[in-house]
C-alpha cells in the first residue's frame, strides 16, 4: 500500500478515534450528573438498567479505542498491512475495507473455521450420554 493511501487510513483512525473519546466523555459526564433516587424502585430499576447499558456501551466503545490505537501505532512502526499470524501481506481491499484488520483473509478464514468447530464440539458434548449396562 503506498503512503498516501496510509496517510489518509491513518487519519480516518485518528478522527475515529477523537470521535470515540469526545462520545466517552459525554457519557461519562450523563452518568456522573444523573444520580437522582426515585421512590418507585421500578422507576429506579428502569434507570439502573439503562446506566448499566450505557456503561456496556462504554466498555465496547474502550474496546474499539483500543483496536483503533493499535492500528495507527501499527501504521506508525510498519507493520500496517502485514498479517499477525503468517506475516504475508493483507491485500489492500481488507485494509480499506477494515482498517483494523491484522490478519490475511486465509488466517482469518481458518481461525474462524477452528473457532466453529470447538463452538459446535461444545454444544454437542453435553447431548451425549454413554450407558454402561
Amino acid at each position: 500500500m503506498n503512503k498516501d493511501k496510509m496517510a489518509y487510513i491513518r487519519s480516518l483512525m485518528v478522527r475515529k478515534m477523537e470521535d470515540l473519546q469526545k462520545s466517552a466523555d459525554y457519557t461519562i459526564l450523563k452518568l456522573k450528573i444523573n444520580n437522582d433516587k426515585y421512590a418507585d424502585p421500578f422507576d429506579q430499576a428502569a434507570v439502573e438498567s439503562g446506566k448499566d447499558i450505557e456503561l456496556n456501551c462504554l466498555d465496547k466503545e474502550w474496546h474499539l479505542l483500543l483496536d483503533i490505537k493499535e492500528t495507527i501505532m501499527r501504521i506508525d512502526h510498519g507493520l500496517f498491512g502485514i498479517c499477525d499470524h503468517c506475516g504475508r501481506p493483507i491485500s489492500q481491499k481488507r485494509l480499506i475495507a477494515a482498517p483494523m484488520s491484522k490478519l490475511c483473509i486465509m488466517c482469518q478464514e481458518e481461525i474462524e473455521s477452528r473457532h466453529n468447530k470447538q463452538k459446535h464440539r461444545r454444544q454437542y458434548a453435553g447431548r451425549i450420554s454413554y450407558s454402561h449396562a
